[in-house]
């Protein structure tokens, strides 16, 4: 199971969850402890040891940069170059590999929360979606995409305010943290368009329909006919993936059924009563969403890696059809949810075992010799 700190974290957010609820999404009365438990989150993922997927790889990765990668070479080290950039300046200093985890944490954490608290109308919540389970196979996992993810998402105010440049600068930066943040350039245009529920369920029926015929093949036309250096980097992606293909229909299935019939049941309502803008943008960027991942899901890596950023706005969209959907059954959503998180929490226990989760191992309380996680072989940049 999930180490017990984990959890007391998880009942804090609940409390408080609870509080703004209750007090109508007043975020003043929440906003001091949000900022202290994003920042416990931020801290946690910094000097964790031996705890996340990619965990070791990631650390190998960074002594191997600093011992085989020159500076004129940072674009061609065959990752993306922000982790080359991050390493080599903190392989100059000789820092621990820990510094870079709190440095990735900071990014991605830290953008997220914020982007949470400004446009979720209720924060707690949204942070406590955030938190079970993604916080463990994201931002202290696959750290690289979770900073894309987050710039993208911090890029939606640029949408909100169309401002199309500083949203292409937020997208470009988040290319260059892992290069699934290409898919979230047409978000801009996207989130504009004016569906209605019918469209949006029709959008999702036909992506199940025709994923049977793999249309992410279409890429490899696309890309063939396509020779900037950007998308030649993508194209590597594209042909390691491809062949990938299949992993059935689940559990995750069925819990995604569900949470598209609460969103379109909602719908039409929350549409007609709200005045929140940012509720249409978010519902089609949610709605993108699965579009994606079913009509991806031949491949399994592509309908899990390319949607990704997109999903990650059921943080926000989740209290939003809380907050604007009938008040008659407004509070059973909010409880459905809260069920939701609790069970997903132990679902994960066997993954939280494998990954080092089910142990509070960091920089503190663990036996080890902090010179292992310094780069001591540099290469000669002469």
């Amino acid at each position: 199971m999930l180490h017990p700190v984990y959890y007391i974290i998880l009942f804090v957010i609940t409390f408080y969850s609870y509080i703004e609820i209750f007090n109508n999404g007043t975020k003043a009365r929440v906003k001091v402890p949000y900022l202290v438990i994003s920042s416990i989150l931020i801290f946690l993922c910094g000097i964790r040891i031996a705890q996340g997927a990619d965990y070791w790889p990631y650390y190998k990765l960074y002594m191997g940069i600093n011992k085989y990668v020159k500076w004129d070479n940072v674009f061609n080290a065959d990752i993306e170059v922000s982790y080359v950039i991050i390493s080599k300046i903190l392989g100059y200093f000789k820092m621990p590999f820990f510094v870079l985890l709190f440095i990735f944490g900071l990014i991605s954490i830290s953008l997220k929360t914020y982007s949470y608290f400004k446009y979720s109308p209720y924060p707690m919540l949204s942070l406590m979606y955030f938190f079970m389970p993604n916080y463990f196979f994201s931002d202290s996992g696959h750290i690289r995409q979770a900073a894309s993810i987050a710039l993208c998402l911090y890029s939606y105010q640029y949408i909100e305010q169309r401002k199309l440049l500083k949203f292409l600068i937020c997208v470009f930066i988040g290319y260059y943290f892992h290069k699934t943040a290409l898919i979230f350039i047409p978000a801009y245009w996207i989130s504009k368009l004016n569906l209605s529920t019918f469209s949006c369920f029709l959008i999702i029926i036909f992506a199940i329909i025709i994923s049977p015929f793999k249309p992410y093949l279409i890429f490899e036309n696309i890309f063939s006919n396509i020779s900037s250096d950007l998308i030649s980097e993508a194209t590597g992606g594209f042909y390691s993936y491809r062949s990938l293909e299949g992993f059935g229909w689940g559990l995750n299935d069925i819990v995604k059924l569900i949470f598209i019939t609460i969103l379109l049941i909602n719908d039409k309502y929350i549409c007609n009563t709200t005045d929140d803008k940012n509720y249409k943008m978010i519902r089609n960027l949610i709605v993108t969403y699965y579009f994606l991942y079913y009509s991806l899901r031949e491949n399994s890596i592509f309908s899990i890696r390319l949607p990704a950023v997109y999903g990650d706005f059921w943080t926000i969209l989740i209290a939003m059809i809380i907050k604007y959907s009938n008040k008659s059954y407004r509070i059973i959503i909010y409880y459905f949810f809260i069920i939701y998180i609790y069970l997903m929490s132990w679902r994960i226990w066997p993954n939280s075992v494998a990954l080092g989760f089910d142990k509070m191992s960091n920089i503190f309380n663990s036996p080890i010799d902090i010179h292992y996680f310094i780069p001591t072989h540099f290469i000669n940049e002469n």
